[in-house]
């Protein structure tokens, strides 16, 4: 097979294995993603090395979920570099001070050396075990590597037989439940109005929802829903291009800090950070954005994390966030 892919929608007992004896169609922006069927994996920005990929059914299958045991990977050393964050954060909050963006994300990684190779699968289960409230997906393909994610943020989805949208800005990160600070309410704000703002060119009908709080593995967000009729569905690529990258995983404003990302920040993001998904498939899409996840490779694993920096943000503080979030992948590990 040239592409497989294995995901399991949010609070179902079943999991969908797609496998294509095809190579995976690829695409140089959102909108050619208008009218077509498939299984789409988006980078964080489509290059020549990270194109956007569809995946096209040649075999499809749903299948019982059957929760793991307590198996765990052998993991040899965690590695990460603490000074290149920081030389990051400066880089980043410079800007934010000099007014020249509003918000900016910056992301992280850390790999993870096992004693061996763990096996996909087997992760894939175990995530599916310890996150039954969250989008799990596996996509092996020579294209792109092999990813797996526990995302809780929708990107934009639609149920079979139903006519409304949704999506969602989730921003903001606590440990346990509590206040949210003033900078988590105004960074998650941005997010709100951002797509707000955006959905107002496409949809009709649009009902916004109070923000709320919500927990994914084990930290709280605080989130909006959207709820929307598409004035055309056949422009759905349209939609995707207006929505992605959200201020929730690039910045404010968005073509700016996306550049400014590409330029700065001091490792690849690849496919973190992009979105995933079934696309008008039997008449469902359910696109996430590709958070929680990691890089399978021989024996090692390269974990991903990041968040969002205002001018009043403490580095620190903003490190420690980046660690609980690695914290979902490296359990599915541990």
């Amino acid at each position: 097979m040239t592409a497989t892919v294995v995901y399991r929608l949010p609070d179902t007992d079943h999991y969908v294995r797609i496998r294509s004896r095809h190579e995976p169609l690829r695409l140089s922006s959102c909108e050619e993603l208008n009218g077509q069927q498939g299984f789409v994996f988006s980078p964080f920005a489509v290059s020549e090395d990270t194109p956007l990929l569809l995946i096209r059914s040649d075999e499809v299958e749903v299948l019982p979920f059957k929760p793991s045991g307590n198996d765990t990977v052998s993991v040899e050393k965690v590695l990460f570099d603490r000074e290149e964050y920081h030389k990051d954060f400066q880089c980043f909050h410079t800007e934010l001070l000099n007014r020249h963006f509003q918000k900016i994300v910056l992301s992280r990684h850390v790999d993870v050396k096992c004693c061996e190779r763990p096996s996909p699968m087997h992760l894939f289960v175990k995530a599916c075990t310890l996150y039954p409230h969250q989008f799990i997906c596996l996509i092996s393909m020579q294209q792109s590597g092999t990813w797996l994610m526990a995302t809780p943020e929708v990107l934009i989805e639609k149920q079979a037989g139903s006519p409304a949208w949704h999506t969602m800005a989730l921003a903001g990160t606590m440990r346990e439940d509590g206040p949210w600070s003033e900078k988590d309410c105004r960074e998650q704000q941005y997010v709100a109005d951002y797509i707000a703002q955006h959905l107002a060119n496409h949809a009709i009908e649009v009902r916004r929802s109070q923000p709320y709080t919500c927990m994914a593995a084990h930290l709280y967000h605080r989130c909006t829903d959207f709820h929307f009729i598409l004035k055309d569905d056949r422009y759905i690529g349209n939609v995707i291009s207006s929505l992605h990258p959200t201020p929730a995983i690039c910045g404010i404003p968005k073509r700016e800090t996306q550049d400014f990302i590409l330029q700065h920040e001091s490792h690849d993001r690849k496919y973190y950070s992009g979105f995933c998904g079934p696309l008008q498939m039997n008449d469902a899409t359910h696109l996430y954005v590709s958070l929680r996840c990691m890089l399978l490779m021989e024996q090692n694993c390269r974990l991903y994390a990041g968040g969002g920096l205002l001018d009043n943000s403490d580095e620190t503080r903003e490190w420690r966030e980046t660690e609980y979030k690695l914290n979902t992948m490296l359990d599915v590990l541990r």
